[in-house]
């Protein structure tokens, strides 16, 4: 607690707190249309009115728990992509270092825990399922900015290439970093245990290799 926090605020951001991590295990396996307030309160061993007063809506509460997880992870995008910047002296980036500094902060992320990479999983996975209107809202409030500064830079290191072809082969790199993500607990299954799915590192390298081929061919056409 800070000298400037009284010991009510304190208690009050606390509850905030609990609030939110009961938002992000509810919505993570049960969905948008499956969480209520009064169960996240229920969980948190709150009031309903204290979720309504520190969230106002179920839609801002679970906004709220997504900024939580995703910010930090665009933070540090940016800071990936500056150091990119950096190392170019001026030059236009590689494909390969912009889809890096795309894709290595999630990986950084997941590599946290186990338990950091089965809840990041699970709300990626909830991206393949939530209603198309909730699902554009909160792309718009993360994610809209963020992929117009990395399709600038793809425009700077292919200036011929048609603005289609660049959204289109953006587009199916960030779905394909989605569903490897979501999928990620399957592999070991799926290969049958020839491949480890807690080496996160590996998964991450072969991934950003695998949507820069993808990306070059599919504009080489």
């Amino acid at each position: 607690m800070t000298r400037q926090q009284s010991p009510a605020s304190h208690r009050s951001e606390k509850t905030r707190i609990r609030l939110l991590k009961s938002t992000e295990s509810i919505f993570a396996s049960l969905g948008f249309g499956g969480l209520t307030m009064r169960e996240v309160a229920h969980r948190s061993q709150a009031n309903l009115a204290s979720a309504h007063y520190h969230f106002g809506s179920k839609e801002a509460m679970v906004l709220e728990m997504l900024k939580t997880r995703v910010q930090p992870i665009n933070r540090r995008r940016m800071e990936c992509l500056e150091e990119a910047r950096c190392l170019s002296d001026g030059n236009p980036l590689t494909t390969r270092q912009i889809l890096r500094a795309l894709i290595l902060p999630i990986g950084e992320e997941i590599a946290k825990s186990a338990h950091t990479r089965q809840t990041l999983a699970q709300l990626v996975a909830r991206s393949f399922t939530e209603p198309a209107r909730f699902i554009e809202r909160m792309h718009r409030k993360f994610f809209g900015e963020l992929c117009e500064i990395f399709m600038d830079e793809l425009r700077k290191t292919h200036p011929m290439v048609k603005e289609e072809d660049l959204y289109w082969n953006l587009h199916l790199a960030i779905s394909s970093m989605l569903g490897a993500l979501a999928q990620h607990r399957r592999l070991r299954e799926f290969s049958k245990g020839t491949c480890d799915e807690d080496d996160t590192c590996d998964m991450i390298e072969r991934l950003i290799t695998f949507v820069t081929h993808g990306f070059e061919a599919g504009i080489a056409k």
